[in-house]
């Protein structure tokens, strides 16, 4: 998958599954509610909470840290998990980071 087919996968498991704040995910990594990098995690992976051992500390999925990176590039911070559980984010904040994301 390209990055931009995992920033929509991820835009589109946060519509179908929802979204979540505080954790990876709602308990259940492969189809319950889950935050910015779980979604990405799931799209690029199935689990939401691959990015844990894969993405950021393997390396493997190349294309998984190409789209991490445009997240950091739109919102402006590294610490995406933080920037997704800010006090006051919508879930509507995360889906219009994702599209310009896919877009840049």
């Amino acid at each position: 998958m390209t990055p931009e087919e995992i920033l929509d996968s991820a835009a589109g498991i946060i519509r179908r599954d929802g979204w979540h704040q505080g954790e990876t995910d709602d308990g259940d990594p492969e189809s319950g509610a889950v935050c910015l990098m779980g979604a990405i995690g799931r799209a690029a992976t199935g689990d939401s909470r691959s990015e844990e051992v894969t993405i950021w500390r393997d390396g493997v999925i190349a294309e998984a840290n190409r789209a991490v990176q445009r997240v950091i590039d739109v919102i402006g911070r590294t610490d995406v998990g933080v920037w997704n559980d800010d006090q006051g984010r919508s879930v509507e904040d995360v889906l219009l980071v994702l599209k310009q994301a896919a877009e840049s």
